[in-house]
């Protein structure tokens, strides 16, 4: 331990302080600025918005992806070890970082549980899924997702990224329940790139400038008293099939007006779920909905303003990347538009 020298009045000689300051920041092995390092960033954008820093979560629109691990890493398997049809399980064909980078900001992760490590795609632990009727079929270990959510926002200290984890396989509710918040604290909890926001709806300038940019919503006791949040959210999913055409703004007004109490309350989050579950394969369903469909997204978010008094808060795609139009850039419109209704 350094000794720092003292006068007679007993006060540290400044400047050894300041120079032992220098030296323990000089040689800090934290990434990021002097801000980061000393566990403060001041807020000037939030995931490329400017003035949006006064906002809190809810009236803030984040860019997800729906069963945003089934095809990440490709092709999907079942548990036999035979390989799954993509038309029916394969929901997204970009990794979790190429998500990011298309500047999506939510992802929707539904988990199953491996009980031994096999060769180079099985790893013991909490595994992404998709299920249905047919079973679930594997994608790759949640701990892998997880690490790249870290490395990004490590890169990219702006930003802010909501985790929903909510359809659990029915065999392994047990196992979630008991190894879902170690196997996600074992990267955050300690982790100098980002850490977990304990507030289900914080203010986002508060979020960026403690670095508590990730928030991780969950079914009820699956976290374990943990700083994840209960799931509470309104969405304008119905399980319906697509065969030609896309939602129209007065669908989707319609399917939130059916929970219209917990819609216009502006601490749940409202989502828009932008995809057809089934008529076609999933590939060809995101198709009807991409392109110029997508914006559409910002009528809705004017007429839940104009009708609730709130933005929509979360939009669900299959196929991020698909088409010729980006939802981030759909988003980025929208958000613009509740900055400078709402700050």
């Amino acid at each position: 331990k350094a000794v720092v020298s003292t006068q007679s009045t007993g006060v540290p000689d400044l400047k050894r302080v300041m120079m032992l300051l220098f030296f323990a920041l000089l040689f800090a092995p934290t990434e990021g600025s002097l801000a980061d390092i000393l566990g403060y960033r001041k807020c000037t954008k939030v995931n490329g918005i400017s003035g949006a820093c006064n906002l809190h979560l809810n009236y803030f629109t984040l860019a997800g992806t729906h069963n945003s691990g089934a095809g990440a890493y490709g092709l999907m398997y079942w548990y036999s070890g035979a390989a799954a049809t993509s038309c029916w399980v394969r929901n997204q064909d970009k990794s979790i970082t190429e998500q990011l980078e298309l500047g999506i900001r939510y992802f929707d992760l539904d988990l199953s549980h491996v009980t031994e490590s096999s060769g180079d795609w099985w790893e013991k632990g909490l595994v992404l899924v998709h299920c249905g009727d047919a079973g679930c079929a594997y994608s790759r270990s949640l701990r892998r997702a997880l690490l790249e959510i870290e490395e990004f926002m490590g890169k990219n200290r702006d930003e802010i990224v909501l985790i929903r984890l909510k359809d659990h396989a029915e065999n392994s509710r047990e196992y979630i329940r008991q190894h879902l918040a170690d196997e996600v604290l074992r990267i955050f909890q300690h982790s100098s790139k980002v850490r977990i926001n304990p507030d289900k709806n914080p203010r986002l300038g508060d979020a960026i400038s403690s670095n508590q940019r990730l928030l991780i919503h969950t079914n009820g006791g699956f976290g374990q008293g943990r700083p994840f949040n209960t799931l509470q959210q309104v969405e304008s999913y119905r399980g319906n099939a697509g065969t030609s055409t896309c939602y129209s703004v007065q669908e989707i007004m319609d399917a939130f007006k059916s929970d219209w109490y917990r819609a216009k309350i502006d601490h749940f989050p409202v989502q828009v779920d932008w995809y057809f579950t089934y008529g076609l394969c999933l590939w060809d369903l995101a198709g009807l909905c991409d392109g110029m469909e997508l914006h559409k997204l910002v009528e809705i978010n004017k007429e839940m303003v104009r009708q609730a008094h709130r933005p929509i808060s979360l939009v669900l795609i299959d196929y991020a990347g698909r088409g010729d139009v980006r939802l981030s850039d759909v988003v980025r419109e929208i958000n613009e538009y509740n900055v400078r209704l709402f700050t």
